[in-house]
């Protein structure tokens, strides 16, 4: 046994004791839990709206808090995420210009430039499986973000940070439609409509008298830092508005990524026991890749643990990929529609 499998395999023991709980609590309230364990849409829609309520009262209460644990703890969990949802399952890593498209996006985080992973997101509408007229038409608004951030890389970044958290829940919602073979259904509907009423309530002031922003975590950025790098140059009330804003969008982010869209990929409409759940990852992405991410997440978190902001820091460098990874997927949307994540089937 080689050591990634070795490693795996006693991280799957670990998790028998979670089983066997699971196993309990569902023998002990089967009468109440029969639609949890049968409809998918339900847990979609009770995770969802657990996901946006639980983000918003974070954010109103300890927005500090939540950027800087969230990323530290549930950053490379929800890259890991990324990969496979928007990657491994729908085989884009196989497509033509995937070489290229991915060196670019890795580039961006290897040499910390977001322009090179912009550079890659504007050339992947140009191979994505349609006309080319679509084609074209797709890759023109990548192109123009691409040239914006060749002159004026910083605003280009800010606008990107929040942009991404909304282009998550887009992403969300085609790969629902792609894997479902159908529109999203009320569940979804529901959980997106709530997460843009929660943002228009912050950005419009509603929790201003409330919002506990001065509310620090020891070790953490101040809010001081995340005005200078989410909202530079506005007004206090605004750039507080924006940074609580971020707080919210971004936790939802890490919520759908690392609890709804697992429930919506997933073949079965029961749901998995962690040991099951371990093997699929496995079989997507390969036992050196979950290894990596097992020593990163626990590396950051060790990290965090004696210097909470360079342990952020050092994440955000690694995960600058990840947005133009984002942009590209939402590219080939663009010119192919919700096809172009439609799983891969054996």
């Amino acid at each position: 046994m080689g050591l990634s499998a070795a490693v795996l395999a006693g991280v799957e023991r670990s998790l028998a004791p979670l089983d066997a709980a699971r196993r309990a609590l569902y023998r002990a309230f089967v009468p109440w839990l029969g639609p949890w364990i049968r409809d998918r849409d339900v847990r979609v829609g009770l995770h969802g709206a657990s996901v946006v309520l639980g983000s918003l009262v974070g954010a109103v209460l300890a927005p500090l808090w939540l950027l800087a644990l969230g990323p530290v703890l549930l950053g490379v969990p929800h890259l890991v995420a990324d990969l496979r949802y928007l990657v491994a399952r729908p085989g884009l890593h196989r497509r033509r210009g995937a070489l290229v498209i991915g060196a670019l996006v890795a580039l961006s985080s290897a040499l910390v430039d977001l322009r090179i992973g912009l550079v890659g997101a504007a050339l992947a509408p140009l191979f994505a499986r349609a006309p080319l007229a679509r084609r074209l038409a797709a890759a023109v608004p990548f192109f123009a973000l691409a040239g914006v951030a060749l002159v004026a890389v910083r605003p280009a970044h800010v606008a990107l940070a929040h942009a991404h958290n909304l282009v998550a829940v887009a992403v969300w919602l085609a790969l629902s439609a792609a894997v479902h073979g159908h529109a999203t259904g009320l569940a979804r509907g529901v959980t997106a409509t709530g997460f843009g009423i929660a943002l228009a309530a912050i950005l419009g002031g509603a929790f201003d008298t409330v919002a506990l922003t001065g509310l620090g975590i020891p070790g953490g950025p101040s809010l001081a830092y995340h005005v200078a790098s989410l909202a530079p140059g506005l007004d206090p009330v605004w750039a507080t508005r924006w940074v609580v804003a971020f707080a919210f969008a971004q936790s939802v982010h890490y919520g759908l990524w690392l609890r709804v869209i697992p429930e919506e990929a997933r073949p079965r409409p029961s749901p998995r026991s962690w040991k099951a759940s371990l093997r699929a990852l496995r079989a997507d992405l390969g036992d050196p890749v979950l290894v990596v991410a097992i020593a990163l997440t626990v590396g950051f978190a060790i990290w965090g643990l004696f210097d909470l902001g360079a342990s952020r820091a050092g994440y955000l460098r690694l995960a600058l990929f990840h947005g133009p990874l984002e942009l590209s997927v939402l590219g080939l949307l663009l010119a192919e529609g919700r096809e172009a994540l439609r799983p891969e089937t054996p």
